[in-house]
């Protein structure tokens, strides 16, 4: 008998554990997979093609120290940019509780 088993055992919600995880897993939440692609993903990317974009276009104005100081605050502005943009056109989609207005 291993240690859950043995603990399980003991418990006073042995019988309604099993169906508490069974209903949690056939729960009908929303899906946040793609939130999470959104939230981690994309600014990532993003900053990185920003960056490669602003070293090929400036590496001839500025010298090897000012060059990457320059590309990284470019590639942040325009990261933060698009963080913004996407949560402006999130921001319709999402569904918000109703508020209960006194009468």
């Amino acid at each position: 008998m291993n240690n859950d088993t043995k603990n399980c055992s003991q418990c006073g919600q042995k019988d309604r554990c099993g169906l508490l995880y069974e209903k949690m897993g056939n729960s009908g939440g929303p899906n946040v997979a793609w939130k999470a692609v959104v939230a981690l993903l994309i600014p990532i990317v993003v900053f990185i093609l920003s960056l490669v974009a602003a070293e090929k276009l400036l590496k001839d104005q500025f010298n090897d120290k000012t060059l990457t100081i320059i590309c990284f605050i470019a590639a942040l502005g325009v990261t933060i940019t698009v963080v913004f943009l996407i949560r402006a056109i999130q921001r319709p989609f999402e569904n918000k509780p109703e508020t209960k207005h006194k009468s």
